[in-house]
């Protein structure tokens, strides 16, 4: 019987969230605002690096041998809190490939379900690696090789993507205000 109540009350708030979003749709509740050209390229990616020297091995083994433990704890706390940071970074990187892919396959003919299926593809290899990568953090394993493979994967896109819209002729106004 409390299973029937569960399933009525959460059947109930879905009907009224929907009936919610379909009342105020998005376009009335104020202006969309075509998005700039700069909100579509990579930002943090740029600076792996120099993530890298911050992540790698050889500077816990000698602030191990040197700090205190307090020191040491709060190091790799803060070691910790800048990897996610920058995790968080190169997702928001690769969302914002993701959503100019997206706007290039929109206003092109010569995009086919192939290449579509491949951005499938390509967003579901990130998605994981983005778990796995937030997984070795959180457990404080090495994590700086397959942040790599997350930059170069948003590298890769990126490189497509200017390949891809160099090929193609926009109508005046489609990406640039």
């Amino acid at each position: 019987m409390t299973q029937l109540i569960l399933y009525i009350a959460a059947g109930v708030l879905l009907f009224g969230a929907a009936a919610l979003l379909l009342w105020h749709p998005r376009a009335a509740r104020g202006h969309i605002r075509a998005p700039a050209p700069a909100e579509f390229f990579p930002v943090h990616c740029r600076y792996f690096p120099q993530v890298r020297q911050t992540l790698s091995r050889d500077d816990a083994v000698y602030l191990a041998s040197r700090a205190s433990a307090a020191v040491y704890r709060r190091w790799r706390k803060g070691r910790r809190r800048a990897g996610r940071m920058y995790l968080a970074g190169l997702r928001q990187d690769f969302a914002r490939l993701n959503g100019l892919a997206r706007l290039v396959s929109v206003h092109s003919q010569k995009v086919k379900a192939r290449q579509e299926g491949e951005l499938l593809l390509l967003n579901l290899r990130f998605q994981i690696l983005y778990g796995v990568v937030v997984f070795r953090i959180l457990l404080g394993w090495p994590a700086a090789e397959d942040m790599g493979r997350m930059a170069a994967i948003i590298g890769g896109l990126g490189s497509r993507l200017e390949q891809a819209s160099l090929a193609l002729d926009f109508p005046a106004g489609a990406i640039t205000p």
